[in-house]
């Protein structure tokens, strides 16, 4: 069942705070929303009426959200669990860090065109088993 988008953004602004925390471990939990809106330059008092889930998240905080965290236009609209995201092992763990860290330094025109090549990627045409065999000949 597709849940509203009010309950989505919540969701994704609790993800995005748990992450928070989990990138600064070697700091108190104890103020953690305090340095979460200094972040989002946003009000503490807000964001705890958010995080509380006694305020939705509209469209303009959503995109400022996004806007100040380097996220793509709409990332606070969309399910992101859906899929089984944990790494397999160390090194597909260190790949997904990696592509991640790269994509969110890069202006949003750059990140498509990270997008659009990868999606080519996965739709060329597989060689057949006929043209392996004769390459590994």
């Amino acid at each position: 069942m597709a849940m509203d988008s009010a309950t989505i953004r919540h969701k994704n602004f609790q993800k995005l705070f748990t992450d928070f925390i989990a990138q600064h471990p070697d700091l108190p939990q104890r103020g953690m929303l305090k340095l979460f809106a200094e972040r989002l330059d946003m009000s503490d008092r807000y964001l705890s009426h958010i995080k509380c889930n006694r305020k939705n998240i509209g469209s303009n905080i959503a995109r400022a959200i996004e806007e100040r965290l380097k996220l793509p236009h709409g990332w606070m609209d969309r399910e992101h669990d859906t899929l089984n995201m944990m790494p397999v092992d160390e090194k597909e763990k260190l790949f997904v860090e990696t592509a991640l860290s790269l994509f969110r330094a890069q202006p949003n025109e750059a990140r498509e065109m990270m997008i659009e090549l990868l999606r080519q990627r996965l739709q060329a045409p597989k060689p057949s088993s006929r043209l392996r065999q004769r390459n590994v000949d």
